[in-house]
């Protein structure tokens, strides 16, 4: 680490400058580079320092030298990235080889007026009751208002502190097997809310702001890669998954491509040019009363709030890899027949 300069080493240099005919020459006999010299020289003069000034005190810096703060920085830069890379395709190890089943639970907006509660508890019973079935939520948990939109509260039943006791009960109380939680943009349309949500993940479910793309990995090596967020890129009135396409086209190679945000359910299932079997899908949510779309003129549609992913990890054809059900009630009693 370079001694800072003290007040001496300006008078020598000014005092060399007097000495000899030119700044190599001064720079040499204090045995210094010229250029280094010549720093030190307009330090100096910009002080005003003199030779026969008396020597004022000097003062060790109250902070970090500049150096060490880039090695810190460097440091937490290379653990950051690779955090962000060890979230790219992160695998969760299944614990056997027996047919399985992923529930992709569509934006909840729990509190919500509008959110149809009895179908969402149902759904919940299913997840919590039913062997070998996990879950992921593709966020969008409770409405959590904030901005200027914090005024709609106020048509509301259901508090901000209530939506908290509420995502509280479906994170932790609910019994529900997750694996994964995407944030959407209502869960961090207030930060705090965010915060709060990953201050409950006690059982370190992993959660991710807006898209996870991981593997499920059986024992038999068989893995069912999940490209899921909150929404993927792109929109077209005449394609509801539109934005999933665009991401199986241009995207990194999944198995199932996935997303909820526009409450509406599609389903779709394809050969891509180079021979991949795909399914696209979008869940719809919970909110089934709500005076936005209405407003707008959105559909509002009553199939497939959830989407549950049916797995067969011994399956010998690509069909029958992976069978998406739009009502998970179904799927259930499929996959207890399978097993």
């Amino acid at each position: 680490m370079t001694r800072p300069l003290s007040d001496e080493d300006l008078r020598q240099a000014l005092h060399a400058e007097k000495m000899y005919d030119t700044r190599v020459s001064a720079a040499a006999s204090l045995g210094i580079p010229t250029t280094t010299y010549q720093a030190r020289l307009r330090v100096a003069k910009a002080k005003t320092l003199t030779e026969d000034r008396p020597e004022l005190p000097t003062f060790p810096d109250d902070d970090v030298d500049a150096e060490e703060i880039l090695d810190s920085m460097s440091n937490r830069f290379v653990r950051r990235l690779r955090h962000e890379q060890a979230r790219k395709w992160f695998e969760i190890k299944m614990p056997n080889d027996e047919p399985c089943a992923l529930v992709v639970v569509g934006d909840p907006h729990i509190g919500s007026n509008g959110c149809n509660v009895p179908l969402l508890r149902r759904d919940v019973e299913i997840m919590a009751s039913t062997p070998n079935v996990y879950a992921m939520n593709i966020g969008d948990t409770v409405d959590n208002w904030g901005g200027r939109l914090i005024r709609a509260y106020a048509d509301n039943d259901v508090s901000r502190q209530t939506e908290r006791r509420l995502a509280r009960w479906f994170l932790q109380d609910a019994n529900v097997p997750w694996l994964v939680w995407t944030l959407g943009n209502h869960d961090t349309m207030d930060g705090e809310f965010a915060t709060y949500l990953k201050t409950l993940n006690a059982e370190k479910i992993v959660m991710v702001d807006w898209q996870a793309e991981f593997k499920l990995v059986f024992p038999n090596q068989r893995e069912i890669k999940i490209n899921a967020a909150h929404n993927h890129k792109g929109t077209s009135i005449y394609n509801k998954l539109h934005g999933q396409k665009r991401a199986a086209l241009w995207g990194a190679d999944a198995d199932i491509y996935v997303a909820g945000h526009h409450h509406e359910c599609a389903i779709t299932q394809e050969e891509t040019d180079d021979n991949r079997w795909i399914i696209l899908a979008r869940a719809r949510g919970y909110k089934y009363i709500d005076d936005w779309a209405t407003t707008h003129g959105f559909p509002v549609g009553n199939v497939g709030s959830s989407i549950m992913f049916v797995i067969d990890p011994n399956a010998t054809s690509a069909g029958g890899l992976i069978i998406p059900f739009a009502d998970i009630k179904v799927g259930a009693k499929y996959l207890t027949s399978v097993r």
